[in-house]
Order: C-alpha cells, then structure tokens, then sequence
C-alpha cells in the first residue's frame, strides 16, 4: 500500500474513532503525535493526553456523541518518510432526541511520519471556521 492510502486510511480511521467515541482509539492513533490549534500552540500530546482531552471535552450518549465526521479533499504531499495534507471537514450531530444539525465545519493541516514502518500522525492542526450548536456535543469546560 502506498504511503497515500495509509495516510488516507488514517483520515477515515480518525473518522470512525471518533464517530464510535473511542478516546483511547483517538489517543493511539495521535501516539506519536500532537494537536495544536490554529495559531500552533500545543493543545495536547501523545496518546494519554489526547484521550483524556477528548474524555473531557465531548459529550457522549450511551457510550457515542451521535456524530458523524467527513474529512474530504485532502491534499497529500509524501516526500520520504514524512508527509503532510491539508484537508476540511464537517461534523453533524444527532443527539438522542434531536434533530440533525451541522455543528461544526473547518479545516486541518496534518503531518505524518513512518514510524516502525507504518504512517502515523505526528501532528494535526484544527482550524475551526464554522461552528453550530455545540450544546449538545461539547462539554463546557
């Protein structure tokens, strides 16, 4: 499999784990990497830290936040063994109860390095452009 596909499927891995509420499948999947926001500040790093700052931050029912994740148009740029993509993506949401809705939509600037063989992310950057009702899918810190 070419470094493009894996770098894909670990778009749509992020995706699904998400989707499940797996903050410890989010957390392995950034192991070797760090979320930082729009301006590069370090928000967390490692799989711990990235599992208790998705833990803490959104709302699960029944063990899901009900959500779904589309990431689309990435682009990918390989060069050796690291790589980076810009891509967008939206978020909607349907709570126990509630309607369908849009609740967030922005972009993310990934990198990613082999690591024992294997792509992973060593670094994802949120750029959070459009927001909805998030009352029911993050948590008020």
């Amino acid at each position: 499999m070419s470094g493009y596909e894996e770098i894909r499927n670990l778009l749509g891995t992020y995706c699904e784990v998400m989707d499940a509420g797996d903050w410890e499948g989010l957390g392995q999947l950034f192991a070797y990497g760090r979320i930082t926001d729009d301006r590069g500040r370090e928000i967390a790093k490692g799989a711990s830290a990235i599992t208790a700052l998705w833990g803490a931050m959104v709302r699960r029912y029944d063990g899901s936040p009900h959500t779904r994740h589309l990431v689309t148009g990435p682009i990918i740029e390989v060069t050796g063994d690291t790589a980076t993509c810009r891509s967008t993506f939206l978020v909607a949401q349907k709570p126990p109860g509630g309607k369908l809705r849009l609740v967030a939509g922005g972009r993310y600037r990934d990198q990613f390095a082999v690591v024992d063989g294997r792509w992973a992310f060593t670094e994802r950057q949120f750029f959070l452009e459009q927001e909805g009702d998030m009352s029911e899918h993050m948590v008020d810190l």
